[in-house]
């Protein structure tokens, strides 16, 4: 606004003064410390904490939506982490963590997590076996019990107070990050159900889960995270997993074999919008062996599964490409040696009466079983997609978020600098007049976001309460067809 021309003098000096304590901000030195891993996320990330401090000035914050300040801070995040963070994430209960089982050659996480567990668990390779706790600040917990009253949560306020959670509540909430060292798979795998599982009263508490694994495949610096279901009628737990589809680099969308419908589909319409690369966005058809007859039928719908996403990857190509049918737990049953004395022996009996094969032909058949479970497949594919080419991906995603930010702060200060003019064009200069109409604006802009945020809640509870309905009109049918 250096062309305007003031007609009224204190106006003119209040500019003045605020525009060199904006240069002032802008040639303020930046703690670049977290940022040294690479010189180009340093220019960025450099440049970015710039114009964070210049829209958390006075007199602009109160124009800057919520959301442009949360996507600087996920972008930030992004620079001052240098690891590549694959993300599996889906409904409750589609097989995410029998797939990072089966990813992992071992039965690290639960998989008998049930709605009421939602905290991030990331593995990582580790000098030693270690479970690293995050806990939920006791504001962070304020808002989570709110978001668990508001939609009704009633199997998770049950259980809570089935456990006496809430005796516990002060033990964990605000608490340090807590890191257990283990000696042995076994303890490891102890120690995360400790913080992860249903049954145990902490889990409640915790934020976030990193495993660190000695015998870990994936190169040092990839991550590999079992995300909180994305229907999860706690929205505070969803919006964790949906936050941290703007950090993931890679996404790998699990969904049911036997189900596509709307849910489902909502689901992977969620992660799309939240990521920018389409091409690292994989949907996995989990628990193909389910299917009644399950080479047959998965033939038939993944062709109808195809209909749908070439919508959302705008590319039938790249649609068929990045869709995998995969069957993590009969991947599991046939690495390990099972006993007749063992349950899952009746299991891997029942899925190869599908497939006509007797246990005592089990060797004749196990190399063709193997393939079929396509997690070799899946392996190879991230593998050759993305982790051969990790360093260089995560460079391109924190560039491309630098383009998409600065486009949209550009586009943001520039209605900024409109509506300011014609504010002071409007009062004809008058120092009163100026203050009273910015006055007015901020008032226009704050209902306006407020106005957004209600009719968001608006639509969240509409689709908690027609979820809600719809899952127990289909119990009812399924009751009445018994």
């Amino acid at each position: 606004m250096a062309d305007f021309k003031f007609s009224n003098e204190d106006a003119r000096k209040i500019y003045e003064k605020k525009y060199q304590a904006l240069k002032e901000l802008a040639n303020e030195k930046v703690d670049d410390s977290g940022y040294l891993w690479d010189a180009t996320v340093q220019k960025y990330a450099v440049k970015m904490e710039k114009v964070k401090k210049i829209l958390n000035s006075e007199g602009i914050n109160e124009q800057i939506a919520s959301k442009m300040f949360k996507d600087i801070e996920n972008f930030l995040e992004k620079c001052s982490d240098p690891e590549f963070h694959i993300a599996l994430v889906g409904t409750i209960k589609a097989g995410k963590s029998t797939l990072i089982n089966a990813l992992l050659g071992y039965e690290y996480a639960s998989t008998k997590v049930t709605p009421e567990t939602a905290s991030l668990t990331k593995f990582k390779k580790g000098k030693n076996n270690y479970v690293k706790i995050v806990f939920y600040s006791s504001y962070e917990w304020d808002v989570l019990w709110r978001s668990a009253n508001d939609a009704n949560a009633d199997t998770f306020l049950e259980e809570y107070s089935k456990l006496g959670a809430q005796s516990e509540k002060a033990k964990w909430l605000d608490k340090k990050e807590q890191i257990i060292n283990c000696d042995s798979r076994e303890a490891l795998v102890k120690e995360i159900q400790k913080w992860t599982s249903s049954k145990s009263s902490c889990h409640y508490f915790v934020k976030e889960v990193e495993v660190g694994l000695k015998e870990f495949e994936l190169p040092e610096g990839v991550v590999l995270v079992d995300t909180p279901g994305l229907d999860d009628v706690v929205e505070y737990r969803s919006n964790i997993t949906r936050d941290y589809i703007n950090r993931a680099n890679a996404v790998v969308v699990c969904v049911k074999s036997d189900t596509l419908g709307g849910r489902e589909l909502d689901t992977i319409c969620k992660v799309f919008s939240n990521t920018l690369n389409k091409e690292k966005v994989y949907i996995v058809a989990t628990q193909v062996d389910t299917l009644n007859k399950p080479k047959e039928n998965w033939a038939e719908q993944q062709e109808e599964w195809i209909k749908h996403l070439k919508i959302v990857y705008a590319d039938q190509t790249l649609a068929r490409k990045n869709l995998i049918p995969v069957s993590a737990y009969l991947y599991t049953l046939l690495k390990e040696p099972i006993s007749k004395d063992d349950e899952r022996y009746w299991d891997l009996l029942s899925v190869l009466g599908k497939f006509r094969i007797q246990m005592d032909d089990i060797n004749k058949y196990y190399q063709e079983m193997l393939d079929f479970t396509n997690i070799e497949f899946l392996k190879n594919k991230i593998q050759r997609e993305i982790i051969a080419n990790y360093k260089k991906l995560l460079i391109d995603d924190i560039s491309g978020s630098y383009k998409l930010c600065t486009e949209s702060i550009k586009e943001t200060l520039n209605n900024i600098k409109v509506r300011q003019r014609d504010i002071i064009k409007a009062s004809q200069g008058d120092l009163e007049e100026i203050k009273k109409k910015q006055q007015e604006y901020e008032k226009k802009c704050k209902e306006a976001e407020k106005d957004k945020k209600e009719l968001d809640e608006m639509l969240k509870k509409l689709k908690v309460a027609t979820t809600k309905r719809a899952d127990e009109l289909e119990k009812a049918i399924k009751n009445l067809n018994r």
